[in-house]
């Protein structure tokens, strides 16, 4: 089934066909995205694009969730989704290889505030964008120097967005063609470098699904091969376009989404655990390492860097997540601090880690992503952990109190406890809401970025 097929399917489906674990299950999502982006807004960098971009914001009703403000649905949809993925908090989907939702709420949510939908409304195009989004990644065999972050995520933003203007099958198609075209390149480098630049590319993504719907509007049209030339021969090796509408309607992917406590990329997350593990069997301590194998799937293994040059490096380096798994015992915002990224014990032990492919374990995922965890002592000892089930998975998920502990950090951190409560009332009423304009009014300070 091709991308006609998941355009009629978007057309034929209403509120009334989302089984309610679905509903529930996407008001966790949006609630989990809105506050990792919220939290994000405490950093400078975030903030800091967001007035820079007053001069291309526009006139607008879509929020940017940053500052506050208002700007045009564009440049609402880029930054948030700049902000979204900044701590590497949010939400993923290990069928996609990414994160959909940091893709395509932002556009969702832009588009909804301007065109005045109803929570019912924005609720199912966010569910149709996800899906869309989750089949597309799962579709695409990166090369080698691509990072996940864009490339097909692309699809469900412009589904998304398409679905909520209302357009007709057709056009969601020529829409989805438009929108894959400007798929921004993303180079694993950069995240394993520590260039911020790959938080944009999210924005970029997103942004571009609401560019793809505007311009089929005014009349541009797409390449038919689109998806198969940008995924299936400049970003990616191979794209099966018979994907995209595989089981749609049957088989949920948003109900088989991880959350994330540890503030790095989900590929870390394995051998994090098995350390963590590790450390709770035997009660080792940093000092007592001499040097550290981690075997874990191909593409994870890209994450290999034993020098990460600053915070955000670190978050894309196993070496730097073990390391601080075995010297602090946790991974979360603050073990990313420059201080500890800087600390020499940290960087010592580091350089004694080293990560290896298991084939086996390329070969069980995205089902199942596993990571080994081999520790050679001081005192000769060579101690192993296995972690084949990472929590907050679909299949080892947090309890719903986690969830609500991280959501109420998240936001009192970028905002004030004082939001917390009035801002989940609301997200838990969405189907009930007639439009979006009580969200607004939550997220709005004074001032525009017109």
């Amino acid at each position: 089934m091709t991308v006609e097929a998941l355009s009629e399917w978007i057309v034929g489906l209403d509120y009334q066909d989302l089984p309610s674990e679905v509903s529930q299950q996407s008001i966790r999502i949006i609630s989990d995205t809105l506050a990792v982006a919220l939290g994000a807004s405490r950093e400078p960098e975030v903030p800091g694009t967001a007035e820079a971009a007053r001069a291309i914001g526009g006139g607008g009703s879509a929020t940017v969730l940053a500052t506050g403000e208002r700007a045009n649905s564009y440049v609402a949809a880029l930054l948030n989704g700049q902000a979204s993925v900044t701590y590497e908090l949010d939400e993923g989907n290990q069928w996609a290889i990414n994160h959909p939702a940091s893709h395509v709420l932002p556009a969702i949510l832009a588009t909804a505030e301007e065109l005045g939908s109803s929570g019912k409304e924005f609720l199912v195009a966010f569910v149709v964008g996800y899906e869309a989004a989750a089949r597309a990644g799962s579709a695409l065999s990166l090369r080698e120097g691509v990072h996940p972050f864009g490339t097909a995520m692309v699809v469900g933003a412009a589904a998304g967005v398409a679905r909520l203007h209302g357009f007709s099958a057709s056009q969601i198609s020529e829409a989805v063609r438009v929108a894959s075209a400007m798929t921004p390149a993303s180079t694993q480098r950069a995240a394993n470098m520590g260039a911020t630049v790959r938080n944009l590319l999210t924005g970029l993504s997103s942004a571009a699904g609401v560019l793809g719907s505007i311009a089929v509007q005014g009349g541009v049209t797409g390449e038919k091969q689109a998806l198969a030339t940008v995924y299936g021969k400049i970003l990616g090796e191979n794209f099966d376009q018979f994907r995209l509408g595989d089981r749609l309607g049957q088989d949920w992917l948003i109900l088989r989404n991880y959350f994330k406590l540890h503030a790095c990329s989900r590929w870390n997350h394995a051998p994090i655990e098995a350390m963590s593990k590790l450390r709770a069997r035997t009660g080792i301590k940093g000092d007592d390492i001499d040097r550290v194998i981690v075997f874990t799937y191909s593409p994870a293994t890209r994450l290999n860097e034993t020098a990460p040059p600053n915070e955000f490096a670190a978050k894309h380096s196993i070496p730097f997540n073990v390391a601080v798994q075995a010297l602090l015992g946790h991974n979360g915002i603050e073990a990313y601090a420059p201080d500890v990224v800087r600390d020499p014990k940290v960087r010592s032990l580091m350089a004694r880690i080293r990560v290896v492919e298991d084939p086996a374990y390329t070969k069980a995922q995205p089902a199942v992503r596993a990571a080994r965890v081999e520790v050679h002592t001081r005192d000769g000892r060579c101690l192993i952990e296995v972690e084949d089930q990472a929590p907050g998975g679909f299949d080892n998920p947090y309890p719903p109190s986690v969830l609500d502990a991280k959501f109420d950090m998240l936001v009192t951190r970028g905002r004030s406890h004082e939001l917390v409560q009035p801002l989940r009332d609301w997200l838990l009423a969405l189907p009930g809401h007639p439009n979006l304009e009580g969200l607004s009014r939550l997220l709005r300070r004074e001032g525009t970025l017109n």
